[in-house]
């Protein structure tokens, strides 16, 4: 980023206390752990933390000015450095990004979703590499300060940003789409994740919309042609007058057709774009992976990448780390799928045990999903149904709510245990998986089923290098 300071007082509308307005503004950090000398400090407050508090250490190393909220002091604040006070330094923030988008002027392309919009962002991101230069969102870097940070990284030859916009509550959306001004806009699906913050789907789907009304009239809409609740949103709410749809729907725009299993996990089927037919080897595991692959195919469209490249590849990607990424590991199918979890991705991901074709035992780990208020036991009452449904041979699950997952499946004739915490899950699990077995991990992200990942393989390969392995209670007992 290259601005002058008057450009950022102008975009802020905050008040310069000190400093040339003349001088050049580089990088923004937001964090004295990661500040380099030269870099500008912007102090965020939060409900846990205070930026302001870290001005001085920021100062100290080195940076040449300071954006911070109104009622910061500024007692013996240097005479070299610039002081910059807004009302929201969160607001600020995301103004000094839109700005810088506007510079750029990168085609922007906005993803959103109750499930899938990581991936989808990915699977975009790797079919327009090679084709533009191009800016993703790292990793889940998708709210009001994560979606500045990345804007904020674009230099001037970047010809396309894909940008993950995340929401928990009403009114996110719309301040996310005025920071990034979206080109094209993508709602993979609407669906539970997150219903506790809402008073009902209504709302939600209410709140999914924003991204659409918030989006320029001249922008893009990406629709999920199979998903009922993106339908009424159509309907009921201002949308851009460009609209492809995606799905399998046949009068999708973008659609699969003739889909078939590939053993032991995948798909093929045929993928129309308007009137171009091309045919993909999908090496993923998920049957709704085909969801957001035609997502990703109808955004990448709207780019501009041919189809022929798109359906190339589609057939090279690999799935995103512990986004339903598959490994074997001692002779067994691991299908870590436990970056989040909402109520629809957990029963789909859990369904999806019933398109693989190896002979071994099925297992699932899952853990707690949550934000989900009151609907809390009847969404993990459907995760136990959905195990029974995919004909789980046992499961384990770890968390408060997980109980009624282990009962609704026990009920219907599932061997399941609860365990205390994932690790021990893991050593259990470490000491029945065989060659040709699978193992489905699926929560929230807040259940760090990463953990039970770690602990699984150090169980393994200590008993395959012949060493005793200590288990989790054992470790306590000699502590």
């Amino acid at each position: 980023m290259n601005f002058m300071l008057s450009e950022i007082v102008q975009a802020t509308g905050g008040t310069l206390v000190q400093g040339d307005p003349k001088m050049r503004v580089g990088r923004i950090c937001t964090d004295t752990r990661t500040l380099r000398a030269g870099e500008t400090f912007l102090a965020l407050n939060g409900r846990n933390f205070a930026g302001d508090s870290f001005i001085a250490e920021a100062l100290e190393k080195g940076a040449t000015g300071v954006i911070a909220p109104m009622q910061y002091h500024g007692d013996n604040f240097p005479k070299g450095a610039f002081l910059l006070k807004v009302v929201d330094t969160t607001d600020a923030l995301g103004a000094i990004a839109r700005e810088w988008r506007k510079v750029v002027d990168p085609t922007v392309v906005a993803i959103t979703g109750s499930a899938g919009k990581t991936t989808t962002k990915e699977m975009l991101g790797f079919i327009c590499r090679g084709s533009f230069s191009l800016l993703a969102t790292e990793g889940n870097l998708n709210n009001l300060v994560g979606l500045p940070h990345t804007l904020n990284r674009l230099r001037e030859e970047h010809e396309v940003a894909i940008v993950e916009t995340g929401m928990s509550e009403p009114g996110e959306l719309t301040k996310l789409a005025h920071i990034c001004i979206p080109d094209i806009a993508v709602i993979t699906n609407i669906g539970n994740a997150h219903i506790g913050n809402f008073k009902n789907m209504e709302a939600l789907i209410a709140a999914k919309a924003e991204l659409f009304e918030a989006s320029p009239r001249t922008a893009t809409a990406i629709i999920n042609a199979d998903c009922p609740h993106a339908s009424i949103m159509a309907e009921a709410f201002e949308i851009p007058e460009m609209v492809i749809s995606y799905g399998q729907n046949p009068k999708a725009d973008v659609r699969a057709s003739n889909v078939e299993l590939v053993s032991p996990y995948g798909y093929t089927f045929d993928l129309r774009i308007l009137d171009v037919t091309q045919h993909v080897h999908l090496k993923v595991y998920g049957r709704y992976q085909i969801s957001n692959a035609l997502a990703a195919a109808a955004a990448a469209a709207a780019i501009g990448v041919p189809p022929e490249i798109i359906a190339q590849r589609l057939n090279d990607f690999d799935a995103p780390k512990m986004r339903a990424q598959t490994e074997w590991f001692d002779g067994f199918l691991l299908i870590a799928d436990c970056y989040n979890a909402s109520p629809d991705a957990m029963v789909t991901s859990l369904r999806s045990l019933n398109d693989l074709t190896l002979p071994g035992q099925r297992y699932a780990l899952l853990a707690d999903m949550l934000e989900l208020g009151e609907h809390a036991e009847k969404f993990h009452r459907d995760a136990g149904r959905a195990a029974a449904e995919a004909k789980v041979d046992f499961l384990c699950t770890v968390g408060t709510n997980s109980r009624f997952i282990m009962e609704e499946a026990e009920n219907l004739g599932v061997a399941a245990k609860h365990f205390a915490t994932a690790e021990e899950a893991a050593e259990f699990l470490s000491r029945k998986l065989q060659s040709n077995d699978v193992l489905l991990v699926k929560g929230s992200r807040g259940m760090k089923l990463e953990n039970a990942l770690l602990r699984l393989k150090e169980v393994r390969a200590a008993v395959r290098n012949g060493e005793q392995a200590t288990s989790m209670e054992e470790s306590s007992n000699q502590a």
